[in-house]
């Protein structure tokens, strides 16, 4: 039995100043989940010129997110917050529930071990906020939170690794699809990518990737016979060969073929730069020139109240699923 939710999201630059950008970008890079295992000398390049170099172009990414975003702030941190806020009064006073974030971003996840320690919580279920499991998301935040429950041997932790086949997740964002779906165009789902040789060695997330889009590819197809339903990956960094089919390959396909485009992003429960900026933008702009029509993309669930009031009754389940 758990007496806390602690849930993890990934992290953000705290606002989009390059100093900000600069300690978000050591941070999530110099990681050893991140990118695997880069070469020895990869912390100092990335300390000394890599993230100095990158954090003034990107800060003016982030700052075009914000202004995009429409919210003030960076929209990981006000969607995270706001999902959180919800849970919380659905779940009500008897457990507390609390978020934290990777990289970045305040509270920490010791920030807020300490916080629920103060309120005499010893049982604390750890929820990342990424429905599929990977090295870069889930096990990412198991050994961060192990690490850090390591300085309050009073707690205990009752992880949840990852929601890939949650009903509540998946049939929520169905719903969304359907808003805007003309079950005629082709749909993308773009995923966010991770190195091809992670696939060798075992990571699950292009399986978690391909279990999902099986199940919308069955509800959609009962709707629509001829659907045409795709899994690309998105987001790549440094040399390496990462997964495909990419996202940008198969958008300019359809753009050269002058068609309707929608695209749905499942690695994310809220709106971020991954989103709003690298589709919206970037993904967008490759369609269009290359001849496409309309650009559609499917929104995060974000704070969405009739998911966060379905999604509440699931995370206080004795059973969910996924628990180590």
């Amino acid at each position: 039995m758990f007496d806390s939710i602690l849930f993890v999201q990934l992290g953000s630059p705290e606002d989009a100043s390059p100093k900000s950008v600069e300690k978000y970008l050591v941070e999530f890079l110099g990681d050893r989940h991140t990118l695997g295992n880069p070469p020895f000398y990869w912390n100092w390049l990335l300390r000394h010129i890599i993230a100095p170099k990158r954090s003034v172009k990107s800060a003016k990414k982030y700052q075009d997110l914000i202004d995009r975003a429409g919210v003030g702030e960076m929209p990981l941190l006000y969607y995270t917050r706001l999902f959180v806020k919800g849970i919380a009064q659905a779940v009500g006073s008897q457990i507390a529930v609390r978020y934290a974030f990777e990289f970045g971003a305040k509270p920490s996840i010791a920030d807020a071990l300490q916080e629920l320690s103060d309120l005499g919580k010893k049982d604390i279920r750890i929820i990342p906020l990424y429905p599929q499991r990977s090295m870069v998301t889930t096990v990412a935040v198991y050994d961060l939170a192990k690490a850090a429950f390591e300085k309050y041997p009073e707690l205990r932790m009752h992880f949840i690794d990852g929601f890939p086949q949650n009903e509540v997740w998946l049939d929520e964002t169905l719903q969304e699809i359907l808003k805007v779906w003309d079950k005629k165009c082709p749909i993308i789902f773009s995923f966010h990518g991770t190195p091809q040789n992670w696939v060798a060695s075992g990571d699950p997330y292009s399986l978690d990737c391909e279990a999902e889009v099986d199940w919308f590819r069955r509800k959609l197809t009962a709707m629509n016979p001829d659907a045409r339903i795709y899994i690309t990956y998105q987001s790549r960094f440094g040399p390496v060969k990462w997964l495909g089919p990419y996202s940008t390959a198969l958008a300019e396909e359809f753009g050269q073929k002058h068609e309707d485009l929608l695209v749905v992003c499942p690695s994310f429960m809220v709106d971020n730069l991954e989103t709003i900026f690298e589709i919206d933008v970037e993904l967008k702009d490759v369609f269009e020139k290359a001849g496409g029509k309309s650009f559609k993309r499917v929104p995060c669930l974000n704070a969405n109240p009739h998911w966060v009031e379905r999604f509440a009754k699931e995370v206080v389940r004795e059973d969910l699923k996924g628990e180590r």
